[in-house]
């Protein structure tokens, strides 16, 4: 073949380029979150959420784990979605202080509308009250609860707050 084959090869290849369809460009957009904590603080990073629940005639609960986000239910509360979990905290202080947890009031959640109410009987720790900080100063804080539901409970969103006290020794 030669010379003149060769030639007619890149010549082809060429064509196959000059017969490609334009680039096109596509723009998204993200955004970017950071925290800085200072010594002697405690920043939320997860509310508490008990998830969605049908309810009926007979009242029950709905238990969220603080260890594991599990979440059971008794009496008429039947799991009907959602995406239930603990409460989740990051405390910040000297490599392993000593902190002391505690809780304020427990919560009344109440209904968005108004209307109703349910109230939240325990708040529970992912650990004992008195506890030390791992050697980088930080605690992994992890509040779940009990939320008391009443027979026929009126439908709706509820949503009530709740404190949690640190203690630095």
């Amino acid at each position: 073949m030669g010379t003149g084959g060769q030639f007619l090869r890149g010549a082809a290849a060429c064509a196959l380029l000059a017969a490609a369809p334009p680039a096109l460009a596509k723009t998204a957009t993200a955004t970017g979150n950071a925290i800085t904590l200072k010594p002697l603080s405690i920043v939320k990073l997860q509310d508490l959420d008990f998830g969605t629940a049908a309810v009926g005639a007979a009242a029950g609960t709905i238990v969220i784990d603080p260890d594991t986000d599990g979440r059971s239910t008794t009496g008429g509360v039947v799991p009907a979605g959602g995406a239930p979990h603990a409460a989740q905290f990051y405390t910040y202080g000297g490599p392993l202080q000593t902190v002391q947890v505690n809780r304020g009031p427990l919560p009344v959640l109440n209904r968005s509308g108004g209307g109703a109410t349910m109230n939240v009987t325990q708040l529970t720790l992912n650990g004992p009250v008195l506890r030390f900080l791992d050697t980088a100063g930080l605690l992994d804080l992890r509040v779940g609860g009990t939320l008391a539901v009443g027979a026929n409970q009126l439908a709706g969103d509820y949503s009530g707050i709740f404190q949690i006290i640190v203690t630095y020794f």
